[in-house]
């Protein structure tokens, strides 16, 4: 068996496709980028390929468990739905269950799955995010954002540390959102 060196050489030809900017990827004209989250990629780097001609942006919340789960899956939604618009380069719309634009090649969707545990005072949510897209396997994530908790209070939830917790996942999640590195020296 021989090194790693032939894959590395594929992903460095991947890497090289990709960042062309080829017309057949974006329905444009030769050396045009179709609007898309490519436009919020720093030069000289590369984004993952899920997100790479993407023309829209779903948002398909689920919430289960001991909740008022539509209500509470319409707030997490929405609250979603403007955090992740906030320069956004691609239209952020939200999607229930069965709509066919989940299987839209060129549409990014957002899975998000809340559990709400406990009563009272003592309700959590937990919640993950994960993109999707339904264009191949090579635009498969496997793992989304760090799932996320937060305590709900009594009654309703609480929006501050809702949007707190969201945005952390989404800054994980989406391109025109993402936090730069910060590097650290190790001594």
């Amino acid at each position: 068996m021989q090194s790693g060196v032939p894959g590395a050489a594929l992903v460095a030809a991947l890497a090289l496709c990709a960042c062309r900017g080829d017309a057949a990827m974006n329905d444009g004209a030769p050396g045009t980028a179709a609007p898309g989250p490519d436009a919020a990629v720093e030069p000289g780097s590369s984004q993952p390929l899920i997100w790479q001609g993407a023309r829209r942006l779903n948002l398909l919340c689920v919430v289960s468990g001991n909740v008022d789960g539509e209500a509470l899956r319409a707030q997490i939604c929405e609250r979603l739905q403007a955090l992740a618009a906030n320069g956004a380069p691609i239209p952020v719309a939200i999607v229930a269950p069965g709509d066919p634009a989940v299987l839209e090649p060129q549409d990014v969707t957002l899975l998000v799955h809340g559990a709400v545990e406990g009563d009272g005072a003592e309700r959590m949510l937990a919640f993950s995010i994960r993109p999707y897209r339904a264009a191949g396997v090579e635009t498969d994530v496997l793992f989304g954002a760090a799932p996320r908790a937060l305590r709900l209070p009594q009654s309703g939830t609480a929006p501050a540390a809702l949007d707190v917790a969201l945005a952390a996942a989404l800054a994980e999640t989406l391109p025109w959102l993402a936090r730069p590195a910060v590097l650290r020296r190790i001594s």
